[in-house]
């Protein structure tokens, strides 16, 4: 496979577009009105969103902020050549490698959904995940214990916020 596929399968773990997809989500629930009127199916869906982004959110900010903290702490080199040196990785960051925080993010999101959607057939979200490490060391910007720290890190941090969903979901109204 070439540069460019996983280029672009890498993206599926981007913190950052992740995060605006989150932004987006949470635009779109404030939008479709929260408090109108509605009927069961659609009052069922927005219930449904309004727990995924009170679960997704702060295990995102945990999962990204914790990797870029594990990162300082362990300081491993990535195994690439950052540009603009000659013989570079175009791909290579010049940020520290250990954990994955691309896998972090995407399985902390799969994870999320697992969880809510709560079905035995969701667990082949998790292919995503390992699809979006494959692609970090495809590019070679990790290795694959990065890849598994990140996978390891990003469940976690969504395990740690849904077992306390309970005392989320007392103030939901609140904030959503």
């Amino acid at each position: 496979m070439n540069a460019v596929f996983w280029s672009i399968v890498t993206l599926l773990g981007d913190p950052p577009l992740l995060s605006l997809a989150v932004l987006g989500m949470t635009a779109l629930y404030f939008l479709l009105g929260r408090s109108r009127p509605v009927g069961k199916e659609k009052a069922e869906t927005r219930r449904m969103l309004k727990r995924f982004l009170l679960l997704i959110i702060p295990a995102l900010l945990i999962s990204f902020v914790g990797t870029e903290a594990l990162k300082l702490v362990f300081q491993v080199p990535r195994s690439c050549i950052p540009c603009p040196v000659s013989g570079c990785n175009p791909y290579c960051p010049k940020t520290f490698a250990f954990p994955s925080g691309h896998t972090a993010t995407i399985t902390g999101v799969v994870t999320a959904l697992v969880l809510l959607l709560r079905k035995r057939k969701y667990l082949l979200l998790y292919s995503l995940p390992v699809l979006v490490g494959v692609s970090r060391m495809a590019l070679g910007v990790h290795t694959l214990n990065d890849v598994i720290a990140g996978f390891i890190f990003g469940s976690l941090a969504t395990m740690v916020v849904w077992k306390f969903r309970k005392r989320l979901y007392k103030w939901e109204d609140k904030v959503l």
